[in-house]
Parts: C-alpha cells; sequence; structure tokens
C-alpha cells in the first residue's frame, strides 16, 4: 500500500515545540497566564489558553519560531518512527508529506527527518522514503496519517482511508482514530486483509 504520512502534530508535536519555543524566548512566560494547553480545536489563534487575539499574531509568533528552528525542535511522538520502519518492513511505500511552505528548502524538515529516520537507537537502514511539498489533494496513495480536520475530509472524499491521531480538535472526523503510534502498523495491516478479501 502506498501511505501518506503528515509531519505537524501527526508525526511530530508541533504545539509542544510551539509552546516551548514561547516560554523558553521570554515570548509568553508563565507569569502571563496563558496555560497554551493542547488545543481543543484547530487553530491556536481560536483557543483562549494561547496568546493570540488573531490568526496574524499567530502567524507572526509561528515565522518566528520557524526562523529560529521550530520545525528541528520538534520530537516525534512516542513510537512513530519505529512505526514507519515497520510499514516499511512490511512493504509498504511511504510518503511523508507536509504543506510546509515556509521551511526554506525544506532544510529543517529533511535534517529532521533524517536525524530521527537514522537514529542509530533502531539500527542500521537501508529504508527510504519519499516527500510531497504542497498540496496534499494531488498525492496518489491509500492511507493517510492526518490531522487537519479539512484535509481529512478532503482525503476521504478522494476515496483515501485516512487514519487521525486522537487530538481533540480532530477526534470527531471521519476515518480512524489511533491514539498510539504503535497502533499503526496493526490498522495498515487489517486495511490490507480487508482489501484483499474484497478481490
Amino acid at each position: 500500500m502506498r501511505i501518506m504520512v503528515d509531519l505537524d502534530n501527526t508525526l511530530a508535536d508541533y504545539t509542544h515545540a510551539l509552546r516551548h519555543h514561547l516560554r523558553s524566548t521570554n515570548v509568553y512566560g508563565p507569569l502571563d497566564g496563558y496555560a497554551m494547553a493542547d488545543p481543543c480545536e484547530y487553530g491556536l489563534w481560536r483557543d483562549p489558553s494561547w496568546p493570540f487575539a488573531s490568526y496574524e499574531a499567530y502567524a507572526d509568533a509561528h515565522r518566528s519560531a520557524v526562523m529560529d528552528g521550530l520545525y528541528l525542535a520538534e520530537h516525534p511522538y512516542p513510537h512513530a518512527m519505529r512505526a514507519l520502519w515497520r510499514l516499511v518492513e512490511d512493504g509498504h511505500d511511504l510518503l511523508i508529506a507536509t504543506s510546509r511552505a515556509d521551511d526554506e528548502h525544506f532544510r529543517q524538515t529533511f535534517a529532521w527527518f533524517d536525524r530521527h529516520w537514522f537514529d542509530p537507537a533502531h539500527g542500521p537502514t537501508e529504508y527510504d522514503v519519499a516527500f510531497h511539498f504542497g498540496d496534499k489533494s494531488l498525492v496518489d496513495v491509500d492511507v493517510a496519517f492526518e490531522d487537519e480536520p479539512c484535509t481529512i475530509g478532503m482525503l476521504a472524499a478522494k476515496g483515501i482511508t485516512v487514519i487521525h491521531p486522537d487530538h481533540p480538535y480532530c477526534r470527531d472526523s471521519g476515518g480512524i482514530t489511533m491514539s498510539d503510534w504503535r497502533q499503526a502498523p496493526g490498522i495498515i495491516r487489517q486495511l490490507q486483509e480487508d482489501k484483499e478479501s474484497t478481490r
């Protein structure tokens, strides 16, 4: 199967990295009264626990964080990279897809992926993956791991099976909810078995 994997808040924890950036650069400290909680709806500017009065304020903070290496600072979710390895070991083709237009020449994205994909803790690998930058409606895949509600709907409308994390803002979206990346290989295995049984 051909599988698309989104990066921010699907494979890697964007929310935590941005929260850490805002606190560590003293832009918003603990005394400012912003809890910066995990958002209940997509768009941090809509969440009153974050210090953004508008989309523009959020976009400015995001751009500043990216310039300071935000994408490099994101941590993969627990078990995420090992789960991707298992998918490749099981014979699936991976496509890492992101709409990061602000990552100059995608340097942070490639450096981040190389650091975590080739982590010596996982052992040596010859596995490779493909990348797609931009409009996810153009991808030709069977399954997608994605967190953005509108993108989930768009991919589902194309007949793509969508697996999404159990974030409050996408929990009720269509598709399959996944609470831990360790579930991913089993979910894909079941989807493949279901597909083969209908031939």
